[in-house]
């Protein structure tokens, strides 16, 4: 998903982002969380988010981003509220998270949401950290993974 060091741009006519779009229009879903980090670019997982969201916007869908990715323990409960907020309005969200290991929170606010997505980082991400991730969330949750040079 990148070129050139950064992430291509979304949209509707790129088949890496139609991959990713049709990838997670295979399940039914008003939120989905996007899990993963990466040392070398902190804001992977937020631009992947916001691609995706760009790209819903070019198909006329809304997606509202939210950032858990340094939620704690007051976060829970709030974050739930705010997203059967957005979800009761008609529109999707999108949890971005830390890895299990990077964030404790990351397990609850995982299973708050209807699916997942794993970054996964390639010299980054090791498997037990994602392996860690997805068993904690709940392997059912994961549609699949983004694998990112």
């Amino acid at each position: 998903m990148t070129r050139n060091g950064a992430f291509a741009a979304a949209n509707s006519q790129d088949p890496v982002w139609q991959r990713l779009w049709l990838r997670c229009q295979q399940h039914e879903w008003q939120s989905l969380a996007m899990v993963g980090s990466s040392k070398r670019h902190p804001e992977a997982v937020m631009e992947l988010a916001v691609g995706l969201s760009r790209l819903a916007a070019e198909l006329g869908q809304e997606i509202v981003i939210l950032d858990g990715r340094n939620y704690g323990l007051k976060d829970i409960q709030p974050t739930q509220e705010e997203i059967q907020r957005i979800v009761t309005r008609g529109k999707r969200c999108i949890l971005v998270l830390k890895l299990v290991p990077e964030n404790a929170t990351t397990v609850p606010l995982g299973q708050l949401v209807d699916c997942a997505l794993l970054g996964v980082f390639i010299g980054e991400t090791t498997t037990v950290a994602a392996g860690r991730t997805i068993d904690e969330i709940g392997r059912s949750k994961f549609l699949g993974s983004i694998v990112v040079s």
